[in-house]
Formats: structure tokens, sequence, C-alpha cells
């Protein structure tokens, strides 16, 4: 065969080829091959919207086992937002995230950081890697998240700054002496420095108005009341230099002031709670 015969041979096979297969009438898009589970059509499934945030509201908001309650602190009352949190055992350790406006608490049956939104809907935030019974909880203004066990006794500082390389994970972690009260709550209030604030019980009676540094990782007493209740659970910190503590047994709502020596005064009636914690958005001055 010349070399023009057998160049032009070469051209002449794929537009044979070619013909044959348009004379099949092989369609441009095959049929689905399970026709019983069709492609989906326009319009398309929403996406999960994300969980809705709180407002920074005025309310303080009390958790009791795993029911949410949202407290009007200035007149007592209270409704519920939402019940059966997470999975329906008991939540504690209660911080209101500034960055995002969310609730947080720790479900010590997963040993989880759960986040619940404003409808009392919830979704895990981060597994803890020990579980150590946390029910104190706050959030400093940097978004970090800092549980601790009754006294601080086991204390750990979780990154839950939105959108963080380290978000869920515990970036320090410490032990700190009882302070000689028993401690259930803390709050940050910025106006009042680095400090986690609580009242604390007085094993002689009376409560003790004391805080916990951030650089120092110890208590110092600041004032002892003797002739008040003691037994708070819950606590609302207020950015004009005040905390609001619940009492368990009778649910009255007591001021103290962490500016001066003023002293402390039952603001409102609130419901008498147990296994409980609260928190507030520390922003909103208004009572």
């Amino acid at each position: 065969m010349s070399p023009l015969s057998h160049f032009l041979l070469l051209i002449a096979a794929p537009l044979a080829l070619g013909r044959a297969l348009l004379d099949l009438h092989l369609p441009l898009f095959p049929e689905h091959p399970y026709p019983e589970k069709p492609y989906p059509e326009p319009p398309y499934p929403e996406p999960t919207p994300p969980p809705p945030e709180l407002t920074c509201d005025k309310y303080g908001y009390l958790i009791q086992y795993a029911q949410l309650i949202r407290i009007d602190i200035d007149t007592g009352g209270y409704e519920t937002v939402g019940t059966a949190i997470g999975d329906n055992s008991a939540v504690n350790a209660l911080g209101y995230n500034p960055l995002d406006n969310l609730l947080y608490g720790y479900q010590g049956s997963t040993n989880q950081v759960i986040r619940i939104a404003a409808d009392g809907s919830s979704s895990i935030a981060a597994t803890l890697q020990n579980a150590a019974g946390y029910i104190l909880g706050d959030f400093d203004a940097q978004g970090y998240y800092w549980v601790a066990t009754q006294n601080a006794a086991t204390w750990i500082k979780i990154d839950l700054r939105p959108g963080s390389p380290a978000y869920g994970q515990a970036v320090e972690t410490g032990t700190t002496p009882s302070p000689g009260r028993s401690v259930a709550d803390w709050v940050y209030v910025p106006i009042a420095g680095p400090y986690l604030w609580s009242v604390g019980a007085n094993p002689i009676g009376g409560a003790s108005l004391i805080r916990w540094g951030f650089a120092t990782h110890q208590w110092e007493i600041i004032a002892n009341y003797p002739g008040i209740d003691n037994g708070f659970g819950a606590l609302y910190g207020i950015n004009n230099g005040t905390i609001f503590a619940s009492n368990n047994a009778n649910g009255r709502i007591w001021a103290f002031s962490l500016l001066d020596n003023t002293q402390p005064y039952i603001a409102s009636q609130g419901p008498p709670s147990g296994s409980n914690d609260g928190a507030r958005c520390v922003a909103n001055v208004e009572i």
C-alpha cells in the first residue's frame, strides 16, 4: 500500500465509525438507571438553617436539670424556653457566649459541651477528654469558655470562638485550692476586672463574695455577709458591676455589688431550683 493510501485509510476509519454510532440513535443524555430514585428537580432542598441566636436581652437563663427557663431578674417572673435539652440529662456550667449569642452548657452523661439556641434546641460543640463533673461555667470577652468542678478544684479553658482553628479544644487546664467556701457557679463581669466572680456558702453561716483570677487561678475572699442566704446555684452578671445570685432553696434573687461595699439586697423572688446553673448576656445593663 502506498503512503498516500495508508494516510487516507487512517482518515476514513474514524469517520465511518462516527457514522455508525449516529445510526444507532444513542440518546445524548441516557435515562436515569434507577427511575424509582429520580434526579432531584429544582427547587433543591434548603440547607439546614443556623440555630436562632439570643438577642443579648435583659433576662437571666436558668438551666434546671434539662429544662431551660428565662427569668426576669427585676420581677422574678419566669417562663420555660425548652425542655429535654440535649439528651434530656442534667446540664450544668451554663454560659453565654458574647461572640455568637448562644448559650453553652456541660452535659455530664455524654461528657460534651452543648450549644443551646434561643428556642431551646441544642447541638454538640465539643467532647471533652476527661469527665470531671463540671458545674461552674461562663465566658470571657474573647469567647473562651471557663468551666470547673465545685470550688474550681479542677478547671478548664475551652476555645469556643466561632471560626477558630482550635474550636472546641481545651487550651488550658489546672487545679485551684479550695477557698473554704462552697462554690457552685461563677460569672465574668468585664467592668469588674479579669476575674470570675461567685457567691460562696460560708461553712459558719451566711455567704461570701469571692473572685477567681484569670491570671492567678486563685480565689480571693472579698467580703463576708453572715446574715444572708447561702446556697446560690445560679448567678447572672450585669456590666454595671452587679451580680445576681439565685438561692436554690427559696428562689430569692440577691444582688451583690462588685465595685463597692454596698450591702447585698433581695432583688426579686424567683423559682426555687436544684441541679441548676445560670447565665446572662453581661453586656445588657438593663434590669
